[in-house]
């Protein structure tokens, strides 16, 4: 009797041991997230709601762009990676920040799913660290141009001129 419940317990120990390899495989952690914004809110000049077919894609998730515009990101992403001389560059990002230390949080690429959606539109982004927001940008060639905004609460708001690359740049938390 001593034997079998031994075997048995021997076999339950040896099956619990085998459970987590039915794993799914590693839950992403919370900074492996993406930093993107969202779309909450966006009408075009007559009031439409076309939130639907504004397009937000990461930096990270370009292949399905066209050459253009993974061309246009790329040249921002370099452009990033001197943020400092970025900012002494740029008169209007220098007057906003105020010397302030800032990071890109976010680089991304804002297009139109169809024609029908006519620009400007009035849109409002959902921000991932909506207390450190200092600043969106757009770039053409790798050069920046300081979006006008208005932060409230986890939202940004502006005017949708036009579609193509931008970043939002966090202020650097000094803790």
């Amino acid at each position: 009797m001593k034997r079998v419940l031994a075997c048995l317990l021997a076999v339950l120990l040896l099956a619990s041991l085998s459970v987590t390899a039915f794993a799914d495989g590693p839950v992403p952690s919370v900074e492996a997230e993406k930093q993107v914004p969202t779309v909450s809110e966006a009408k075009d000049t007559d009031g439409n709601d076309v939130a639907g077919k504004i397009i937000i894609t990461d930096f990270e998730d370009k292949e399905p762009l066209s050459e253009d515009a993974q061309k246009q990101l790329d040249a921002a992403a370099e452009a990033l990676k001197d943020l400092d001389a970025l900012v002494e560059g740029n008169e209007d990002l220098k007057k906003q920040l105020n010397g302030a230390e800032v990071d890109a949080e976010s680089l991304f690429d804002i297009s139109l799913a169809d024609d029908s959606v006519k620009l400007p539109v009035a849109m409002q982004l959902k921000l991932v660290n909506p207390d450190h927001f200092a600043a969106l940008v757009h770039f053409v060639d790798g050069e920046a141009t300081l979006i006008e905004t208005e932060a409230k609460d986890e939202f940004v708001s502006f005017s949708l001129e036009e579609v193509g690359t931008y970043a939002v740049l966090s202020f650097v938390d000094a803790a």
